[in-house]
């Protein structure tokens, strides 16, 4: 059995302007994203993490190594955990999304199993990314780690929190969650926090 605690990165200027950013999208925390990882330790003290997998995007990256450094654990760049391209909506503001891609936009924010193959246009499925990312943890989960940190993004954490039929879920910066991995098969435990 293999725990992951999985938790989205802090917040960067493109999240504070709202504007989407995907995996075509490589920006920096903030002053607040930075203070919001280092939160992340407090939280993640007591969970007995052995190592920290992350998305190669540095919002992400540079979450997991200001988390990782007082838990003294390894950071590990795994490019699977990548956030969903999201093609031509990539640098869009949320409101011209809603205004030009409104049905994909909600479906990404609430990714059912009925909405798999919705994407904007040049970018990645639901279905893909949520492929993706479940195979990466496949691979994870086989390296031998009992307790593994995920640093991944909002549409990732909202699509794993889809596959596991949560409606809407509404992610956070720095949000986390623990999900199992056991016989094969993934289950949420709940919100950590």
């Amino acid at each position: 059995m293999v725990d992951f605690y999985i938790f989205r990165h802090g917040e960067t200027d493109i999240n504070k302007q709202k504007r989407w950013q995907g995996s075509g999208t490589d920006v920096d925390l903030n002053e607040t994203g930075r203070a919001q990882a280092a939160c992340l330790f407090d939280k993640l003290k007591d969970k007995k993490l052995e190592i920290i997998y992350s998305s190669p995007l540095i919002r992400a990256y540079h979450t997991a190594q200001i988390a990782a450094k007082p838990l003294g654990i390894e950071v590990v760049k795994f490019p699977d955990l990548r956030e969903c391209h999201y093609g031509v909506a990539e640098g869009m503001t949320f409101d011209d999304v809603n205004r030009l891609y409104k049905e994909v936009g909600e479906a990404v924010f609430n990714p059912g199993q009925d909405k798999l193959d919705v994407r904007f246009p040049q970018g990645e499925s639901i279905g893909e990314v949520r492929e993706r990312v479940l195979t990466a943890m496949r691979t994870i989960a086989g390296e031998g780690y009992r307790c593994v940190g995920l640093a991944v993004h909002g549409g990732t954490m909202s699509n794993l929190l889809g596959y596991f039929g949560v409606e809407k879920p509404k992610v956070p910066n720095c949000g986390c969650i623990h999900a199992v991995y056991d016989n094969g098969e993934f289950r949420l435990t709940g919100n950590v926090f």
